[in-house]
């Protein structure tokens, strides 16, 4: 359940802000819940729940834990993007190519770290996680 609400709640939300927007004019509604699903769907498959598992695997599996790492996650992946996206091969100043490609992946941190929080809180209330791990309750039980 954790997996479907990830995957679901970040394009649901940006098509939600599009209704509002007055950009809905030139780009469709459902566009932006279909290309959302598109790019959150192999993200959350091959990257956010590997590192859950991983996490479980650890004992360190717990919201905290999981929303840190996805606003990381986020932000790395959404900044590499914009880096690659941006970059133009063929401008004949490499400098101010490399500049652009730059300062847009710079733009895109934060965005991207937003992202991967709201998917990662996402998965964390579809999952049930809480805000301790079960290793640390346990741990604590026994030394009490």
């Amino acid at each position: 359940m954790g997996l479907i609400a990830s995957i679901v709640f970040v394009p649901a939300l940006m098509a939600l802000l599009m209704v509002f927007s007055s950009q809905r004019v030139m780009v469709p509604t459902l566009l932006v819940l279909l290309m959302g699903l598109l790019i959150s769907s192999p993200v959350a498959v091959l990257i956010e729940l590997p590192l859950a598992l991983w996490l479980r695997s650890r004992g360190r599996l717990n919201a905290i834990n999981l929303c840190l790492s996805g606003a990381l996650v986020g932000a790395v992946v959404l900044g590499l993007y914009s880096l690659y996206s941006n970059y133009w091969p063929q401008m004949n100043d490499q400098a101010l190519a490399r500049w652009i490609a730059q300062q847009a992946a710079l733009k895109a941190l934060l965005p991207g770290g937003i992202y991967g929080l709201l998917s990662a809180a996402a998965f964390s209330a579809g999952a049930g996680l809480t805000i301790r791990s079960s290793r640390c309750r346990s741990f604590r039980a026994r030394s009490a």
